[in-house]
């Protein structure tokens, strides 16, 4: 007999009642009760407790169940009651356990697993590599009795599985590997927690979309809806929802949230008076009632919050940091330095801090525009039509759409004015001029209706660029002092407060060609070149990284480590506790493998020969430094200032990093004993089968050289360009202390921040700094973090000096030949301004 048993309780202390929640209009249970209804048994059974069983045995029956009540916290009875009652005792009866938390199981690995039980006949059996919550368990049932009567542990009585396999003195289990299309153990598709159930619900919306769910969903159909943007990296939208900010901020969010599927924060405080409005018409298209949350997240809910604030406040940005990684959308707050991500797409005035991006091509522009708009080079229509578009935003909190429409009424225009409430509007409006002005509600999908307009009258913001797309003359309208700054810095022509009147709408109109702004920002921006939903999908890709050094990403509490850089791709801090500078976080989290690849084709492409064609060359080097840890070595210790040198002794060398073996085989030839260790397979094949050094391929620090050497303890440990592309350094450098015996020599060289190109041109230092490199070393406070792990710096020799990057060679433009540049060379050496550098330290 084969009885397949789903365990439910609604008592779940993480999420309540959670088996009763809606998913794909039903039940959540439901899920999981047809999915295992769907793998051939004689009985199918959902096991709960007295205190549930009048609520979920009406869908266990709907889904054609039985329904046991049993113990509430002892699983393990519950499941041997259910065996017993249904006479699933015999030496060959099998139970197939299944949780009710797991909708998403896949049933034909659970029908496969009954197969395999017979091939393996055995008291537990499952698989292993599933995604978490996909997966069933075989049990044989009398076993189970069994091993219900053998243990009193709490933690068996209430998993049911681990009576059988955690005690294989008495039982046998099986652990099979999965097959490759179900082996996706980084996926997660079980419901324990609130953020669980949100992903479920987006897993059914890569699916189905809005339609009602049929029939239980395919392995195949679960992992492809898993490896969608909106379930691996979910994004939280936060809006400025804010009396007086205007309704862009949210309309921007809504429409990623659309795109994207990302949801909306939109709290309780919300005094926006549009907000209900603009989110029914986003339901309308699409948006749905789960996306909208008035609460905050738990960290770890989303990949990626952004946020359209205008201005984070200390609170909030502290909430958010928190809670996932923050890409701000032209934020001029004081609080950026909590954003791990700086987006300006309307170039904004003067602000102190610098973005990681400014691109005005992410400004949604219209597709329908006039005819005489070619872009750039479109021309300007010979005179000004007379339909004229006044839309001060959703709110218009400095009132001016009125004032505006009277004074180009009074100049004979045919003026369309956006208001909340036209009839109310409509009575204030002197009689004379009611024919030539139209009020209208806010217009659905304006930017695309722009171009039926000869002039637009707007603020500061994004119908602005639209229009100027859609080929429209434009009028702004001075909302603010700062909206004034901004409109005359970008070549707008603006009306200020107190000179909106006809007197002044008549001045514009008598020169129309200054009405179409040819500020080169303001051209670039009516050229889309990217989308906004597309690119925060590339940002919720992104990682954040802790200090490698201190492993926390904040100086003090609720505080981040300060902004030293950004760049289009990352965002540099400098640790407020050891002073590191480090790549905090990364759109690019990518690993560079270092597979035959890397040592031939793209070593080629930058250095013009591959690794081994430029094996010599790399060894030159090798040679030099190992003279000065050789000299280092052997003067760490003296007697009445004479060097103690025993020829009886061979020192040991560590090389971590060793790629295919140029420092291995310059520290033999200087008599050392020499061992190797590096990430690439294809390096370590080199050195142990060409140079015959002993080496192994594991990262480091997670290997012991005891057992693959047969040494606890090196006299030198070396790392060459290797140091700066360790996440977790602490251990690392906890590590090489530890494998270094006292007195030994730790070395290594690393790009330098202090160097010419750092000094003269961070901008491009920082851009230019390679994905992988997360420390950026500094050789004066190299000494001071060293410390720590109890290393002395014995000497630091500056490298990797050009001339041809100071200011002045560029300026000149020096040549290699001329006496600048040996000037040049000369100072960039005395003052150790090389763009790489040595370290070499004593383990005291």
């Amino acid at each position: 007999m084969i009885i397949i048993i789903v365990q439910c309780r609604l008592s779940s202390s993480r999420l309540p009642r959670k088996a009763l929640l809606p998913l794909g209009g039903k039940p959540l249970i439901a899920w999981t009760l047809e999915a295992m209804k769907q793998v051939p048994a004689d009985r199918y059974i959902l096991a709960t407790d007295a205190d549930s069983e009048s609520e979920l045995q009406n869908v266990a029956r709907e889904c054609g169940w039985e329904c046991f009540a049993g113990s509430r916290d002892d699983v393990l009875d519950r499941f041997c009651q259910v065996a017993v009652r249904a006479d699933c005792v015999l030496p060959s009866d099998t139970i197939v356990r299944a949780t009710g938390d797991n909708p998403f199981l896949f049933y034909e690995a659970a029908r496969a697993l009954v197969d395999e039980m017979k091939k393996h006949p055995c008291d537990y059996i499952t698989w292993t590599g599933l995604p978490h919550g996909s997966g069933v368990e075989l049990i044989n049932a009398r076993s189970l009795i069994e091993a219900c009567g053998m243990t009193s542990d709490p933690y068996d009585h209430e998993h049911v599985g681990p009576a059988l396999y955690k005690h294989p003195e008495n039982f046998a289990a099986v652990l099979l590997t999965a097959p490759s299309a179900w082996n996706h153990p980084v996926y997660r598709t079980t419901v324990d927690s609130y953020a669980d159930y949100r992903r479920a619900l987006r897993i059914v919306r890569a699916v189905s979309g809005s339609k009602t769910v049929r029939k239980p969903y395919t392995a195949e159909e679960i992992c492809a809806a898993c490896a969608t943007a909106a379930v691996t990296d979910p994004v939280l939208c936060v809006p400025s929802v804010k009396k007086g900010c205007g309704t862009g901020h949210l309309r921007r969010c809504i429409d990623i949230a659309l795109k994207t599927g990302a949801d909306l924060y939109i709290p309780a405080s919300a005094d926006l008076a549009e907000t209900s409005d603009l989110l029914e018409e986003a339901k309308r298209n699409g948006l749905e009632s789960w996306q909208i949350l008035d609460a905050l997240p738990a960290p770890g809910e989303y990949s990626l919050i952004v946020t359209d604030r205008f201005s984070l406040d200390r609170s909030l940005a502290q909430q958010l940091y928190a809670a996932a990684p923050v890409a701000a959308i032209d934020e001029g707050g004081s609080f950026t330095g909590y954003c791990d991500y700086l987006l300006d797409i309307i170039p904004s005035y003067k602000l102190s801090r610098e973005a990681n991006l400014c691109n005005s091509g992410f400004i949604p522009l219209p597709k329908n525009r006039k005819p005489e708009c070619g872009g750039a080079e479109r021309t300007f229509p010979p005179t000004l039509g007379d339909k004229v578009l006044v839309s001060a935003g959703g709110e218009d909190p400095a009132g001016l759409t009125v004032p505006a429409a009277i004074a180009f009424a009074e100049n004979g225009k045919s003026v369309t004015a956006v208001v909340a409430d036209p009839a109310a509007v409509r009575a204030k409006i002197p009689e004379s001029l009611q024919k030539n002005i139209r009020f209208v509600p806010p217009i659905s999908n304006l930017r695309e209706k722009l171009y039926l307009y000869d002039v637009v009258v707007t603020h500061y913001g994004f119908t602005a660029f639209e229009a100027v797309a859609a080929g429209c003359g434009v009028v702004l309208l001075g909302t603010s002092s700062l909206h004034v700054v901004l409109a005359q810095k970008y070549g707008f022509q603006v009306l200020a407060q107190d000179a909106l009147n006809a007197n002044a709408v008549n001045g514009l109109l008598l020169k129309p060609e200054l009405l179409y702004p040819e500020s080169p920002l303001v051209r670039a921006a009516a050229v889309e070149t990217d989308t906004l939903d597309s690119f925060v999908l590339k940002l919720a890709r992104g990682r954040r990284n802790t200090c490698p050094v201190c492993g926390t990403v904040s100086g003090r509490e609720n505080v981040p480590d300060p902004i030293a850089a950004r760049t289009a791709e990352r965002t540099f801090r400098r640790c407020a506790k050891c002073g590191m500078l480090y790549m905090s976080w990364t759109v690019d989290a990518a690993q560079t493998e270092y597979g035959a690849a890397y040592f031939f084709d793209d070593y080629k492409k930058q250095y013009g020969k591959t690794y081994l064609e430029d094996f010599t060359s790399i060894k030159a080097q090798c040679v030099r430094r190992m003279s000065v840890i050789d000299a280092l070595f052997w003067m760490r210790t003296h007697t009445g200032g004479k060097i103690r040198k025993s020829s009886a002794l061979t020192p040991s060398v560590l090389d971590i990093g060793c790629a295919m073996g140029p420092f291995l085989d310059a520290a033999s030839d200087a008599g050392w004993q020499v061992y190797g260790t590096d990430i690439s397979g294809e390096a370590i094949e080199y050195v142990q089968n060409i140079l015959r050094y002993p080496a192994v391929c594991a990262p480091f620090p997670d290997f012991d050289p005891a057992v693959e050497f047969g040494v606890g303890q090196f006299d030198a440990i070396t790392m060459w360009y290797v140091i700066e592309h360790f996440t977790d350094l602490d251990s690392v450098l906890k590590a090489v202390s530890g494998m270094l015996k006292k007195g030994g020599i730790f070395a290594f060289s690393t790009p330098s921040a202090s160097g010419v190109s750092a000094k003269y041109s961070p901008e491009t230092f920082f851009a230019q700094s390679p994905a992988d490199h997360y420390t950026l070393w500094e050789p004066g406070r190299a000494a001071d973090i060293l410390k720590r792990y109890g290393f002395r710096t014995l000497k630091c020799i500056s490298t990797g000096h050009h001339a041809e990057r100071f200011p002045a060679a560029q300026k000149h433009g020096m040549t290699p030949h001329s006496p600048l540049h040996s000037l040049l060379s000369c100072f960039s050496r005395f003052c150790r301004l090389g763009d790489t550098f040595e370290l070499y330290c004593v383990k005291k």
